[in-house]
């Protein structure tokens, strides 16, 4: 890391107490109240609770209040030759109300803080900034989530309002490693609320889902929300894109032993203006694909596969739309060694358009994904025109610290189109992604190293910290840069109750 500059050391002076004070207030009012492993299941009277969760309850009434903070500091190098640090302050209440298995009301408002932002550092710091008015802080008070949910039969779940959607996660199992690859390798590929961003996305529409036992369909309908990374515009719909799809997961040990499938469905819709952010023409999109995951006992240990294949068409911006886009991932793990290591290797390739004069369109379109969690945490690639290459390390030294290490090597997949960065459409100003030119027709274009140090102190108390670093190659080094390699760490304290 280099200097920090002088704007932003002026208001780290500035706030820093303030945020600080701020957040041992919380972890020491929260960590002291955060319920044992000994309250773990609810009392059987009716009336008001403070323990597992804060409560009350009536016969087959019951409300539900849950409270998370997350504290994060971020710095940022990118493409510069500054660093610059920020701060964010992201906090959520939520109230469910339930009857019996019947109905359900769910609320939840969020107020997001930033502080010290900059354009000099790049990155998400010089994103915010941007959305932000370019104001060197910013501020948020929505209401994040509002539905109500059905359940007429049993296995029948029907949702209408303002919810999350993040595809892949709908059927979920309880053991650890299978948590981990349905939720950080396997979902919001393509549809996702960019949970790592401090402001994230939603949806409003409708969604219906239908449990076999064996089997899972899923299906909605929504338009996207603003936010991510515009705090001052946040959580109003986006009306000119909508968008659907439909699910069936088949789970795990009902085809294959060990193994989950599910095939998907997508159709995306971007009629927005120029005014607001869209193309010169629409962009209607479809997408067809199948995922698969597994995970199988191999000698000492255990074997993964993580298999995920999609192909388009339809038209992008007056075009004819044609592309494709594979993942294959495999690990192994040693769940009885020491630090039980989990190894992993994988490719990611998102097809590129190898004639961009023509009249077809071949680039893979990343529709609203949450990238952070696959193509660097440095967030320099959307899943489009790609290769990556990936290696990861997974460690676990006690039972309440993680580590994970990641080696990505990032190849354009045709030298005629260009790099493409972003994370899909978040406000009306913007299409969602960026692209950097290619003008020596080169497919090189960088190497990331990613390092996550993960604690959690106790039930509802964690403390994480990262590093990123990334070697520019020939595609971003081409015009010249003031710095050609960004750099980016963070530190975050997250409570909930």
């Amino acid at each position: 890391m280099q200097r920090i500059s002088a704007g932003s050391e002026a208001w780290i002076q500035r706030r820093r107490g303030r945020f600080v004070a701020g957040l041992a207030v919380l972890a020491l009012v929260l960590g002291v109240a955060a319920p044992t492993p000994a309250a773990a299941a609810d009392p059987a009277d009716d009336g008001f609770r403070l323990t597992p969760s804060i409560g009350w309850s009536r016969d087959k009434e019951r409300i539900d209040l849950s409270i998370s903070t997350r504290g994060r500091i971020e710095w940022w190098n990118a493409f510069a030759n500054t660093t610059d640090a920020f701060y964010a302050l992201r906090t959520r209440v939520g109230l469910k109300y339930a009857y019996d298995d019947l109905l359900t009301l769910f609320a939840e408002y969020q107020n997001v803080e930033l502080w010290s932002l900059s354009p000099s550092g790049g990155g998400a710091n010089g994103l915010y900034w941007t959305h932000s008015g370019m104001r060197s802080s910013a501020h948020d008070d929505s209401l994040r989530q509002f539905y109500a949910e059905l359940r007429p039969v049993e296995g029948l779940a029907l949702r209408g309002g303002r919810f999350d959607i993040k595809g892949g996660t709908e059927v979920m199992y309880p053991e650890a490693n299978w948590k981990y690859l349905k939720i950080q390798r396997a979902s919001q590929r393509l549809v996702g609320t960019v949970g790592w961003t401090h402001v994230e996305r939603s949806n409003e529409g409708l969604s219906t889902a239908y449990d076999f036992g064996d089997h899972h369909l899923y299906a909605f309908a929504a338009r996207p929300t603003t936010g991510v990374f515009d705090a001052d515009d946040a959580y109003h719909r986006q009306d000119g894109i909508t968008y659907g799809g439909l699910q069936w997961t088949v789970k795990r040990d009902v085809a294959i032993p060990d193994t989950e499938l599910r095939f998907f469905a997508l159709d995306y819709d971007d009629d927005r203006s120029t005014r607001d952010g869209g193309l010169a023409s629409a962009v209607h999109v479809y997408t067809v694909g199948l995922s698969s995951i597994g995970i199988y006992p191999v000698g000492p240990g255990n074997f993964d596969l993580f298999a995920w294949f999609a192909g388009q068409w339809g038209r992008y911006d007056g075009l004819d739309h044609l592309a494709a886009a594979g993942i294959l991932e495999v690990g192994y793990q040693f769940p009885d060694v020491f630090m039980k290591p989990w190894f992993r290797l994988g490719v990611n390739i998102a097809s590129g358009d190898g004639d961009p004069n023509d009249g077809d369109h071949n680039t893979f379109f990343n529709m609203l994904p949450t990238n952070h969690l696959y193509y660097g945490f440095a967030d320099q690639f959307a899943f489009q025109n790609l290769v990556n290459y990936i290696a990861q390390l997974m460690l676990q030294p006690h039972e309440k610290v993680n580590i994970n290490l990641m080696l990505h090597h990032f190849k354009l997949q045709d030298k005629d189109d260009v790099r493409y960065g972003g994370t899909g459409a978040f406000n009306k100003d913007s299409f969602g992604f960026v692209t950097t030119a290619n003008p020596r027709r080169t497919t090189n274009a960088a190497t990331e190293i990613d390092a996550v140090l993960n604690v959690n102190v106790r039930k509802g108390v964690s403390v994480q910290a990262g590093y990123a670093h990334i070697w520019s190659h020939t595609v971003f080094q081409s015009p010249p840069l003031a710095d050609d390699d960004v750099d980016f760490g963070y530190v975050q304290v997250s409570l909930s109750y």
